[in-house]
Protein backbone atom coordinates (compact mmCIF):
# COMPACT_ATOMS: atom_id res chain seq x y z
CA UNK A 1 0.00 0.00 0.00
CA UNK A 2 0.99 3.78 -0.38
CA UNK A 3 1.11 4.35 3.44
CA UNK A 4 3.90 6.70 3.02
CA UNK A 5 2.99 8.33 0.36
CA UNK A 6 -0.52 9.21 2.19
CA UNK A 7 1.17 9.47 5.34
CA UNK A 8 2.83 12.86 3.84
CA UNK A 9 0.08 13.92 2.18
CA UNK A 10 -1.93 14.52 5.20
CA UNK A 11 0.90 16.51 6.90
CA UNK A 12 1.01 18.62 4.28
CA UNK A 13 -2.56 19.45 4.02
CA UNK A 14 -2.76 19.76 7.67
CA UNK A 15 0.65 22.29 7.80
CA UNK A 16 -1.41 24.05 5.03
CA UNK A 17 -4.48 24.16 6.56
CA UNK A 18 -6.39 22.21 3.82
CA UNK A 19 -7.50 19.45 6.30
CA UNK A 20 -11.08 20.82 6.44
CA UNK A 21 -11.63 20.79 2.98
CA UNK A 22 -9.62 17.47 2.14
CA UNK A 23 -12.22 15.86 4.91
CA UNK A 24 -15.32 17.81 3.46
CA UNK A 25 -14.44 16.51 -0.06
CA UNK A 26 -13.39 12.62 0.77
CA UNK A 27 -15.67 11.64 3.74
CA UNK A 28 -18.60 14.04 3.17
CA UNK A 29 -18.05 16.22 6.42
CA UNK A 30 -19.69 19.87 6.93
CA UNK A 31 -16.90 21.64 8.58
CA UNK A 32 -16.99 25.19 8.16
CA UNK A 33 -13.46 27.19 8.12
CA UNK A 34 -13.79 28.03 11.68
CA UNK A 35 -14.50 24.41 13.02
CA UNK A 36 -11.93 22.09 13.83
CA UNK A 37 -11.21 18.37 14.10
CA UNK A 38 -8.91 15.63 15.22
CA UNK A 39 -7.10 13.38 13.18
CA UNK A 40 -4.81 10.73 14.24
CA UNK A 41 -3.45 8.60 11.27
CA UNK A 42 -1.66 4.87 12.38
CA UNK A 43 -0.54 2.21 10.77
CA UNK A 44 -1.87 -1.33 12.68
CA UNK A 45 -1.20 -4.75 11.27
CA UNK A 46 -0.85 -3.64 7.45
CA UNK A 47 -3.64 -1.35 7.72
CA UNK A 48 -4.02 2.42 7.97
CA UNK A 49 -5.88 3.21 10.53
CA UNK A 50 -7.53 7.32 10.03
CA UNK A 51 -9.10 8.43 13.11
CA UNK A 52 -11.81 11.31 13.12
CA UNK A 53 -12.74 13.22 15.84
CA UNK A 54 -15.21 16.11 15.83
CA UNK A 55 -16.15 18.12 18.90
CA UNK A 56 -17.37 20.93 17.09
CA UNK A 57 -20.72 18.62 16.00
CA UNK A 58 -22.40 16.31 18.29
CA UNK A 59 -18.97 14.86 19.11
CA UNK A 60 -19.02 12.83 15.99
CA UNK A 61 -16.48 10.12 15.81
CA UNK A 62 -15.36 7.97 13.05
CA UNK A 63 -12.35 5.10 12.53
CA UNK A 64 -11.63 4.85 8.66
CA UNK A 65 -9.53 1.45 8.19
CA UNK A 66 -8.04 1.07 4.57
CA UNK A 67 -7.04 -2.50 4.70
CA UNK A 68 -5.72 -5.46 1.95
CA UNK A 69 -8.27 -7.62 3.76
CA UNK A 70 -12.12 -7.80 4.47
CA UNK A 71 -13.61 -7.17 7.90
CA UNK A 72 -17.31 -8.11 9.47
CA UNK A 73 -18.51 -4.91 11.21
CA UNK A 74 -20.91 -4.11 13.10
CA UNK A 75 -19.98 -0.49 14.60
CA UNK A 76 -21.46 2.35 12.62
CA UNK A 77 -18.47 4.18 13.96
CA UNK A 78 -15.89 2.18 11.64
CA UNK A 79 -15.54 1.76 8.29
CA UNK A 80 -13.79 -0.54 6.72
CA UNK A 81 -12.47 -0.23 3.25
CA UNK A 82 -10.68 -3.43 0.94
CA UNK A 83 -8.19 -1.32 -1.09
CA UNK A 84 -8.03 -4.32 -3.28
CA UNK A 85 -11.74 -3.86 -3.79
CA UNK A 86 -11.82 -0.49 -4.29
CA UNK A 87 -8.49 -0.77 -6.94
CA UNK A 88 -10.55 -3.27 -8.65
CA UNK A 89 -13.81 -1.40 -8.81
CA UNK A 90 -11.53 1.82 -10.31
CA UNK A 91 -10.07 -0.33 -13.09
CA UNK A 92 -13.42 -2.03 -14.10
CA UNK A 93 -15.03 2.01 -13.88
CA UNK A 94 -17.49 0.61 -11.35
CA UNK A 95 -17.13 3.54 -8.58
CA UNK A 96 -16.90 7.70 -8.70
CA UNK A 97 -17.26 7.08 -4.67
CA UNK A 98 -14.43 9.64 -3.53
CA UNK A 99 -13.32 7.32 -0.64
CA UNK A 100 -13.67 4.68 -2.24
CA UNK A 101 -11.44 6.30 -5.43
CA UNK A 102 -8.98 6.89 -2.48
CA UNK A 103 -8.22 3.48 -1.84
CA UNK A 104 -7.78 2.73 -5.17
CA UNK A 105 -5.06 5.70 -4.95
CA UNK A 106 -3.45 3.54 -2.18
CA UNK A 107 -3.32 -0.02 -3.74
CA UNK A 108 -2.38 1.79 -7.19
CA UNK A 109 1.26 1.68 -8.48
CA UNK A 110 0.95 3.01 -11.84
CA UNK A 111 1.43 6.83 -12.35
CA UNK A 112 -0.93 7.15 -14.80
CA UNK A 113 -3.56 5.17 -12.84
CA UNK A 114 -2.52 7.41 -9.72
CA UNK A 115 -2.64 10.60 -11.60
CA UNK A 116 -6.28 9.98 -13.12
CA UNK A 117 -6.83 9.01 -9.78
CA UNK A 118 -5.74 12.11 -7.99
CA UNK A 119 -7.79 14.30 -10.43
CA UNK A 120 -10.83 12.60 -10.27
CA UNK A 121 -10.92 13.40 -6.47
CA UNK A 122 -9.17 16.71 -6.23
CA UNK A 123 -8.85 19.92 -8.30
CA UNK A 124 -6.97 22.87 -6.13
CA UNK A 125 -4.38 22.99 -3.66
CA UNK A 126 -4.82 19.55 -2.08
CA UNK A 127 -4.30 18.06 -5.92
CA UNK A 128 -0.96 19.38 -6.29
CA UNK A 129 0.06 18.27 -2.91
CA UNK A 130 -0.97 14.86 -3.57
CA UNK A 131 0.33 14.69 -7.23
CA UNK A 132 3.93 15.82 -5.65
CA UNK A 133 3.91 12.59 -2.91
CA UNK A 134 2.34 10.19 -5.19
CA UNK A 135 3.58 10.46 -8.50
Amino acid sequence: MNDEMFRKSLIEITNSDLLNEFVNKIFKYRLKDNEYIYMQYKIIYKSIVLNIYDNSNKNRFKAYVFSLEDFKNNDENVMYINVKTCYQKYVEKKTKNKLYLLGALLMSKDNKEKRDIIDSLFDNSIKNIFINNFI
